[in-house]
């Protein structure tokens, strides 16, 4: 019997999600989840299936949920406060991690609940991904990574062995992380930047090499 599925959001993000969801033909996918939009407004239609918003949160999540789900917003500040809500909800909710099937992930890596490996992406031996995290197109994570919860990599990103991400960190498309790197919290380091040494908590780095530029405010859109 194919798992049950929804998808929490209905924007762009979410139907990335969807797409490999629908390719992979091992879930019975039930429809969006988006506070935002009206309850049975149509999201997108494949072939003759049209998906729908179910609802919101509250009208939907409860205490017996028999359905998992996977959140598909790419801000991680909001990514994290959909979690919460849901988890306040019902704090044994079944989240997904989902693997593209044309990503290459080696057999001795860690992943944690929520996350999101997309296609072309390779993760190599020993690396840690943490709760909810997205590991976008094409990146190339190398031997024991260490990514916290809640931490997004645009496309393209390439990190290097031994590279720790604390939580809430953002790195922007194309960028490269050398080797023994630490990266703190809520930190965005921006499209095609090469860090090649520490990078502080709440600050924006930019540039080859990567320099620190100024702080970043609290929920900051950096997707804009």
């Amino acid at each position: 019997m194919k798992k049950k599925l929804v998808i929490f959001g209905s924007g762009n993000h979410a139907k990335v999600i969807f797409s490999e969801i629908i390719k992979q033909n091992r879930y019975n996918f039930l429809g969006f989840i988006d506070d935002k939009k009206k309850e049975n407004i149509p999201i997108i239609k494949v072939g003759k299936k049209t998906y729908y918003n179910l609802g919101n949160i509250k009208k939907i999540i409860n205490s017996k949920n028999d359905f998992s789900g996977i959140i598909g917003i790419g801000l991680n500040s909001i990514r994290k406060k959909v979690y919460q809500e849901i988890t306040k909800i019902n704090k044994n909710f079944d989240f997904e991690t989902i693997f593209s099937d044309s990503c290459n992930v080696n057999s001795l890596i860690f992943t944690g609940k929520g996350t999101l490996i997309m296609s072309g992406s390779v993760v190599n031996a020993f690396t840690k991904i943490g709760n909810h995290c997205i590991i976008n197109t094409s990146c190339s994570l190398d031997h024991n990574n260490e990514i916290a919860d809640f931490v997004s990599l645009g496309p393209g990103v390439i990190t290097g062995g031994n590279v720790t991400i604390d939580e809430n960190t953002h790195i922007g498309i194309g960028a490269k992380i050398s080797n023994n790197i630490k990266i703190g919290s809520n930190v965005v380091v921006g499209a095609n930047s090469f860090i090649n040494k520490k990078c502080i908590d709440n600050y924006l780095y930019l540039g080859t090499p990567g320099k620190k530029k100024r702080k970043i405010k609290k929920n900051e859109n950096y997707l804009k």
